[in-house]
């Protein structure tokens, strides 16, 4: 054998033993968050998600169908229309618009709002992922009114009464405490302003996130969308199988081939059937800020002397 063949040989062992390295890390972080650990292995995790070539793939959530606009990502974008709806019916549109997105992942979702923004608006997207980030500014950059900063859901780098809406799809499974974050929302939201949230949960859990809001100070009444978000998922499931042919690496989709697809809710898998047979569903809301309570005033000198004869 010649010392080229040799070398080559080599090179090859080397590049498939990093691969299989970096395969078994993705397996280990998969297995974690299948028991619902949260944390450092969840962060790891999506920082190596979003460090994949995803191509021109710019949002990622379970889609809502039917579709008002063309185009691959159609249904992924229509949530964000859907959101956007709520948020008008309900009478919150104002001539300028601060807008947040907690958890904008590659940034698709808060660009179509902003495009179609009817008035002036400045946004903010927010991902705790630094791949995330990144690729949200090389895809987004040519926006003036839109930045991105890297940072977590639980403690947003903002200040008090910031935003007039807080935008969250389809994220906060992955918190650990969506309660704290539903008050840090409310927490940089102003009076009045609109928390646009969409987000799966299991049937019997749905009663404890309403009451979540409630504590956090939202007025909210959450809409059952399940069926479009199936519906979605079914139309979708051929372009869905596509991406993890094309983009996700060949070792990868040998060992999480299962688990690439039910995260991605495809027809056939169990993601699916939880939501077909509503053990999961999906919630969406349009929640408003509700005034704080006001602190009792101490009564009056006339007061305190009518309950003192009274007394």
């Amino acid at each position: 054998m010649s010392d080229v063949l040799i070398v080559m040989v080599a090179i090859a062992v080397a590049v498939i033993a990093v691969a299989v390295v970096q395969a078994a890390r993705i397996v280990r972080l998969v297995l974690k968050a299948r028991r619902k650990t949260r944390g450092i292995e969840r962060d790891q995790l999506w920082e190596r998600i979003y460090g994949l070539d995803w191509g021109d793939v710019t949002t990622n959530n379970y889609g809502f169908a039917p579709a008002e606009v063309d185009g691959p990502e159609q249904y992924q974008l229509q949530m964000y229309s859907e959101l956007f709806k709520r948020l008008r019916a309900r009478g919150r549109l104002r001539v300028h618009t601060d807008l947040l997105e907690v958890s904008c992942g590659r940034g698709g979702g808060l660009a179509h709002l902003v495009r179609g923004w009817p008035g002036s608006v400045r946004a903010v997207g927010l991902d705790h992922a630094e791949n995330a980030v990144r690729a949200c500014r090389a895809a987004h950059g040519d926006i003036a009114n839109i930045s991105f900063v890297c940072d977590s859901a639980l403690s947003l780098p903002f200040a008090d009464r910031s935003f007039d809406v807080v935008v969250n799809v389809e994220a906060s499974n992955d918190y650990g405490d969506y309660a704290a974050f539903f008050r840090e929302a409310h927490r940089v939201l102003r009076p009045g302003g609109a928390f646009l949230y969409c987000d799966t949960r299991r049937a019997r859990d749905v009663p404890g996130t309403t009451q979540a809001l409630r504590d956090a100070g939202f007025d909210a009444t959450f809409n059952d969308i399940t069926d479009h978000v199936i519906a979605a998922c079914r139309q979708d499931s051929v372009r869905r199988r596509q991406l993890i042919r094309t983009r996700v690496p060949w070792l990868y989709r040998i060992l999480l081939r299962r688990a690439l697809e039910n995260y991605a809710a495809i027809e056939g898998s169990r993601k699916f059937a939880k939501f077909r047979s509503r053990h999961r569903v999906y919630l969406m809301t349009c929640a408003i800020k509700t005034p704080a309570p006001q602190p009792a005033l101490p009564p009056r000198a006339d007061q305190r002397r009518v309950v003192e004869l009274l007394a």
